[in-house]
């Protein structure tokens, strides 16, 4: 007889089928990963971080230098490839140090050092960029700042005036151009404008080629020469443009008058009196008495010389008869060596009434006074002086007889030339 199986349990087969689903689950299992941090993928990767964030080398000298360090650094889980350093603008005034390393580990940092040498005066506006291989940050960007102080430009004398030339003649006048900032003053261009070519400029000093650097404190010198070729006024301007913010276009006036030469400066001339008088005589040039050696009789002459400037001028005689027999004065005038003036009834004039005392000046006013009279008895003298009557000169008095005795008062008014 078969005895029948063993009946099967109700709950051992959820277990078997339970077991089975484990099993099967455990090969499928799927678990949930963490976000890395500052975007990072979850494999991780570098992260830059560039300190400072901006370098500001403030105000330098004029012939200073900037330096900052700047630090590059990885906050990331990968290594990170630092690719290039360059400047935004290209310039050549800021430059850096090598890094130690391309490539900086999780955690680590390189440095480089900045320096500033300005070529210029002016604010520095530049950005050093940092590029690498961060996904998220592929080129940073630091903003550099500072400043060089701009020269101050100092023209003087603003105005010169030369005052009154004669045509022909020069004079010079120095302009001064100094840099009187704390930077550099750089001149980029100068012109000179005359009315016409009287004024130049003989020398230009160190502006002489455009653009040239004055350090502070330097000075150069602009040398202007006048030279007046007629009469009038002359103007010139000298413009100068540099890099002073505030006084960009500047410069300096020159002012002269040209008028021709006075013909009498520095001129003189000869002028010989040749005289006698019956029977003597005093005499005055321009109110200063003058004498004759001996004062000689009157059938000789006497004889004075003088060098006499441009201008008018006056020889005064005052003649006095003490023979009391014939009165008269003879005379002879020669300007370089040539007779100009004879006695006789021209040229002369003459009164019998004792003038006032300013008779003798040159400037003396004798409109009123008389032409002398030449004498029509010439018997007592004959022909003595003999040279007199040998170029024309007559005796003469205040009346024709020559007989009236007494005093007479006689100037010749000339000119020189």
């Amino acid at each position: 007889m078969r005895l029948p199986s063993p009946a099967r349990s109700r709950a051992s087969l959820p277990s078997a089928a339970l077991l089975v689903l484990l099993g099967a689950c455990s090969e499928n299992e799927i678990v949930s990963k963490p976000e890395a941090p500052d975007g990072d993928t979850a494999t991780g990767g570098p992260d830059i971080v560039v300190t400072p964030e901006a370098v500001d080398f403030g105000t330098l000298a004029w012939n200073g230098e900037g330096v900052a360090t700047v630090t590059i650094g990885n906050v990331g889980t990968a290594p990170l490839h630092i690719e290039g350093l360059s400047l935004g603008s290209g310039s050549t005034d800021v430059s850096w140090t090598a890094l130690s390393s391309p490539v900086v580990p999780p955690g680590g940092q390189v440095e480089t050092v900045l320096t500033w040498s300005p070529s210029g005066p002016g604010p520095l506006t530049d950005r050093l960029l940092v590029a690498s291989d961060d996904a998220d940050e592929a080129e940073v960007p630091v903003p550099l700042s500072g400043g060089v102080p701009y020269g101050e430009i100092l023209v003087e004398p603003a105005v010169y005036d030369f005052g009154t030339l004669e045509v022909g003649a020069s004079a010079t006048t120095t302009v001064t151009v100094s840099n009187v900032g704390e930077g550099l003053l750089t001149v980029t261009d100068w012109t000179y404008a005359a009315t016409d070519g009287d004024m130049v400029v003989l020398d230009a000093g160190d502006i002489t080629a455009t653009p040239a650097v004055l350090a502070p404190g330097d000075t150069t010198e602009v040398l202007v020469q006048y030279t007046p070729s007629a009469s009038g006024g002359d103007e010139g301007t000298l413009a100068i443009t540099s890099d002073d913010p505030v006084r960009p276009s500047t410069g300096a006036q020159q002012l002269g008058n040209g008028a021709e030469p006075d013909p009498c400066d520095g001129f003189y001339q000869s002028v010989e009196l040749f005289l006698t008088a019956d029977d003597t005589w005093q005499g005055w040039l321009d109110g200063t008495e003058f004498t004759a050696p001996g004062q000689n009789a009157w059938n000789t002459f006497d004889t004075l010389a003088w060098e006499l400037p441009c201008g008018d001028h006056a020889l005064s005689l005052y003649a006095t008869d003490t023979g009391q027999v014939i009165s008269g004065v003879i005379a002879v005038v020669k300007v370089e060596g040539a007779v100009r003036f004879l006695s006789g009834p021209d040229n002369w004039t003459m009164t019998e009434a004792a003038p006032p005392s300013d008779w003798t000046d040159a400037a003396y006013d004798d409109s009123a006074w008389h032409i002398p009279e030449v004498c029509a008895n010439t018997s007592p003298w004959g022909t003595q002086p003999q040279p007199f009557y040998d170029l024309g000169a007559q005796w003469i008095w205040w009346a024709t007889d020559c007989t009236g005795l007494g005093e007479a008062w006689l100037r010749l008014n000339f000119t020189v030339p």
